[in-house]
């Protein structure tokens, strides 16, 4: 009896312990650590060459799903001119997901005060960019579209650490068609954003449901890439709205 219950226990052991790490970047595939460094690798070099300068890729963890046999980590590809210390990393805000978002006082282009508090009421879509950011520039075509499907059940608001002369300059050849704040930085700095573009998406209540990068880009015949069209985005604002 004694050994049974010793072997019973090994066998327990055994399986609580042989958990396999895997990757997802869209809750359906399964990616090894290897495979999912690869892939961030190549993107990385497609899109170095594509900008003419070396470019940096991490991965942020939105999120973690514990099983019997896996731990499955959903991640998103983050693509900057910055290296970071860590390739991984748990993404900004994680610390209040599924909690209020940080509450700010911000200025709008023409100079008025724009609060948190005035997003209540209406799920939110918020894109942390910069006028030089080559992906931000490249996915504003996709959310404009978004936006205008969209226009009467969220609010889609833009924030940026530029000042209001260098967005009102840059919006004259680029239309954007979001409630632009301006001159965030002390804001983005205390929120820990780092990578862009970063997409933010808040509930009717102000909670902080999802934190999301840029849209991805999508490989074409040939190695060429090109802006994705905003499913995963879409598919997260019709389960808020």
């Amino acid at each position: 009896m004694k050994n049974l219950i010793t072997t019973l226990l090994l066998l327990l052991s055994i399986t609580t312990y042989s958990q396999t790490q895997y990757y997802t970047t869209d809750g359906k595939n399964r990616m090894t650590e290897s495979e999912v460094k690869r892939i961030l690798s190549e993107k990385v070099d497609q899109m170095s060459k594509i900008l003419g300068k070396q470019l940096y890729g991490s991965l942020t963890i939105e999120s973690t799903e514990t099983k019997k046999d896996s731990i499955i980590s959903k991640v998103a590809f983050a693509i900057s001119d910055k290296k970071k210390d860590n390739q991984a990393n748990s993404g900004p805000l994680s610390d209040y997901i599924n909690k209020d978002f940080p509450k700010f006082n911000l200025k709008t282009l023409s100079g008025e005060d724009f609060s948190s508090e005035q997003l209540i009421g209406k799920p939110t879509l918020i894109n942390f960019w910069f006028t030089s950011c080559a992906p931000c520039i490249d996915e504003i075509p996709i959310l404009n579209r978004i936006a205008e499907k969209y226009s009467n059940d969220f609010n889609f608001i833009s924030i940026t650490f530029e000042d209001e002369q260098d967005v009102a300059n840059f919006l004259k050849k680029h239309p954007y068609d979001f409630k632009h704040l301006v001159g965030a930085e002390k804001f983005t700095k205390s929120i820990g954003i780092k990578s862009y573009p970063m997409n933010v998406f808040l509930d009717r209540k102000g909670l902080l449901r999802i934190v999301k990068g840029g849209i991805p880009y999508e490989g074409m015949e040939g190695g060429e890439l090109k802006m994705g069209e905003g499913n995963e985005i879409i598919e997260i604002i019709e389960k808020l709205k």
